[in-house]
């Protein structure tokens, strides 16, 4: 018989030993502030000899038989500190917070940290996927309590869909003052099909928000306003839930320079063609002798073929704004390596009536596209849209009538006429849902809050800032003056202008979501589309809201 004999493995450290000599010990100094080789230990006040260098065993033995409950103290300690948590948190807790972190801000697959590869070449303690997993839903849950006692009771949401394969996914931002500007965590990207009686309209959309708001600790009635495209879904959500709709500013802007390009249509799918023909082989290729980097941009504008139907709705503000995005117009530097006596192309080059129609067009789109960057903006307010498209107006008083159309009411001197013209609302200009409101917000961040109308002021009511009044007494005659200061003060208070919480919160564009979208789309890569909605929504939600947990956060979950 045989007796193997097994080497025990030695337990997990919860703290490394440079976290415990940090932790206990301080180095003793000179009176010249220089170092003098020894640590006193804050806890018994004795001196141990320490070389810079040269590991910390002798401090760590000293607080091994001095100090047994050592472990537990500094774990209380994480719990309570007021300053940085990271020099105290186990060392088991920084590695899973250093494994979440590589595998959420990475985009790496959950199996990454079971690669042997992986393990070979990291310090950081072996985990399996599904404890990972496992991690990753505690701190999931603790980073929704986290932006649930951040959130007020009263709040805006700002949403969007998107399709992948069978899925339709809703992903909802919320809009909130917090104490340093505001704030915009994610709270959901969850499918709307969740179960088999939901549905994809306004209804299916109020369903899937009352779904995820308990988990925040939060109910339908506190959202005063929502943000995203200004399709009818939204229009009708808007309506069932009793409260504005802000219109994406960028989806305006898009939709006026489709229409504004409708009349150039056929000169942009001669364009297309070409572009189409450009990019082929051998065509790429006599190119190439002449520009080697030009072939960056054909690939990078138009690698996907499309068909006649899809140049038609995209060859407005798809193409030519991927054009205008360059550094210099790419047909125009194309066109005088061109040759007419290149016989393949040779039918589909442009005349120069169509050139000189398309230089014009673009010259004017230059405009547009500053804006739509400008747009881009993560802190503008509905002001700062408002001013935007009052200057492209005033710079391209020929787009008037299609930003008219999205419903941007403004004064603005038209630059070839000695004449001021108003712009109202058309009757038939349908895309706004809440053409007063915006109006209203517009006035009370520009600081204007007198010359709000009547029905402006009752749309505002729900964001007015209340003041609570104080209980005074007038009974005693010890607190005659005060009663009236607290007089005065009120008339005071009466007359100044009302204040309103949550209307710099309110973004003017949805791009937020836009962007999310594009993370998603590379997170689901081809080799990733078995990943599960709920696995997808978890990654997208530590990603986005990392503000919101640290290592401290993991140190509690784990």
């Amino acid at each position: 018989m045989t007796t193997t004999l097994l080497a025990t493995t030695p337990p997990l450290q919860t703290f490394s030993h440079k976290q415990v000599a940090a932790f206990f010990f301080k180095p003793e100094l000179d009176s010249e502030g220089e170092l003098t080789g020894y640590q006193t230990c804050k806890s018994c006040g004795k001196w141990r000899k320490h070389a810079p260098k040269n590991g910390y065993t002798n401090l760590v033995t000293h607080v091994r038989s001095a100090h047994l409950s050592f472990e537990m103290e500094m774990r209380d300690a994480s719990a309570a500190a007021t300053g940085t948590l990271v020099p105290w948190v186990s060392q088991k807790a920084s590695d899973r917070y250093a494994w979440i972190k590589w595998v959420v801000e990475g985009n790496l697959p959950l199996s990454f940290c079971e690669s042997k590869e992986t393990r070979r070449y990291t310090n950081l303690a072996p985990v399996s996927v599904g404890t990972l997993v496992s991690n990753m839903e505690d701190v999931t849950k603790a980073v929704e309590r986290s932006i649930g006692l951040d959130m007020p009771t009263e709040f805006g949401l700002m949403f969007d869909g998107w399709s992948h394969g069978t899925e339709h996914y809703l992903a909802v931002y919320a809009c909130y003052d917090g104490p340093s500007g505001p704030c915009y965590p994610l709270l959901s990207m969850a499918p709307i099909m969740d179960e088999p009686d939901d549905q994809l309209g306004a209804e299916g959309h109020l369903i899937a928000i009352e779904r995820f708001l308990p988990f925040f600790g939060k109910t339908i009635e506190g959202c005063k306003f929502i943000v995203g495209d200004n399709c009818s879904v939204n229009k009708r959500l808007a309506n069932m839930m009793g409260v504005p709709l802000v219109g994406c500013a960028n989806h305006r802007l898009q939709l006026a320079v489709r229409d504004y390009l409708t009349p150039h249509e056929d000169a942009l799918e001669e364009i297309q063609i070409l572009m189409r023909k450009l990019r082929t082989l051998k065509q790429a290729a006599k190119l190439s002798l002449f520009f080697v980097w030009y072939l960056y941009f054909i690939r990078l504008f138009f690698v996907q073929d499309q068909n006649a139907s899809d140049a038609r709705t995209a060859s407005g503000h798809t193409l030519v704004l991927h054009v205008c995005d360059a550094e210099a117009l790419f047909y125009f530097r194309l066109r005088e390596f061109l040759s007419a006596d290149d016989e393949e192309i040779s039918d589909l080059l442009p005349s120069r009536m169509t050139h000189r129609k398309l230089d014009g067009v673009l010259s004017e789109l230059r405009c547009v596209k500053s804006v739509s960057k400008m747009l881009q903006s993560e802190d503008l307010t509905l002001l700062d849209a408002r001013d935007l498209f009052d200057g492209l107006l005033e710079a391209r008083p020929s787009m008037a009538r299609y930003l008219i159309q999205v419903a941007f009411n403004t004064y603005l001197q038209m630059s070839n006429q000695n004449v001021c013209v108003h712009y109202t609302l058309a009757p038939n200009a349908d895309i706004v849902h809440s053409p007063e409101f915006e109006a209203a917000v517009v006035k009370v961040l520009a600081g204007k809050q007198e010359t709000l109308v009547d029905d402006e002021a009752v749309i505002l009511e729900p964001f007015l800032q209340r003041e609570v009044p104080p209980n005074a007494s007038a009974e005693s005659p010890s607190e005659e003056e005060g009663f009236a200061e607290h007089i005065l003060k009120r008339r005071r208070i009466s007359s100044e202008p009302p204040t309103y919480k949550l209307l710099r919160s309110i973004p003017p564009t949805s791009n937020a979501v836009e962007r999310l979208f594009s993370i998603a789309r590379a997170v689901l890569r081809l080799e990733r589309h078995r990943l599960s909605p709920m696995t997808l929504e978890m990654i997208l939600f530590l990603r986005i809201n990392s503000a919101y947990w640290n290592v401290a956060t993991v140190d509690s979950c784990v």
